[in-house]
């Protein structure tokens, strides 16, 4: 099986870890939660703008079908490794110019809880 970045489905810019917000190292329930709460946010019946929240969840879907098959999980991690310092259209990431990031700042968390298990 193999996987496939559509460039109309999901940005090559982003990873699929960025669209689920999850880090490279989440363990699947992670994933899953996360997919979750995606969903739940970008649920077509509670969206405003039904065209912008379909192209949204086609995005977390197509995130999800990877991340959560771990073969196809293996491969885009293979996929992004071998790239390395560049991005998925080859060219090279700048380092940011400027002051250095507040180190007091805290980083951009998802907040999910997980469902008691009965």
């Amino acid at each position: 099986m193999q996987f496939m970045l559509h460039q109309g489905d999901v940005n090559l810019k982003d990873s699929l870890y960025e669209l689920l917000e999850v880090s490279p190292r989440a363990r699947p329930a992670v994933i899953k939660a996360a997919f979750r709460c995606l969903v739940q946010q970008y649920h077509p019946d509670k969206a405003t703008d039904p065209q912008d929240v379909n192209e949204q969840m086609s995005k977390i879907n197509h995130a999800y079908s990877i991340l959560s098959d771990p073969l196809l999980r293996e491969k885009y991690d293979l996929k992004i490794k071998r790239e390395g310092p560049e991005d998925r259209r080859g060219k090279r990431i700048q380092k940011p110019q400027g002051p250095p990031a507040d180190p007091t700042s805290e980083p951009k968390l998802r907040l999910f809880a997980f469902r008691p298990l009965v």
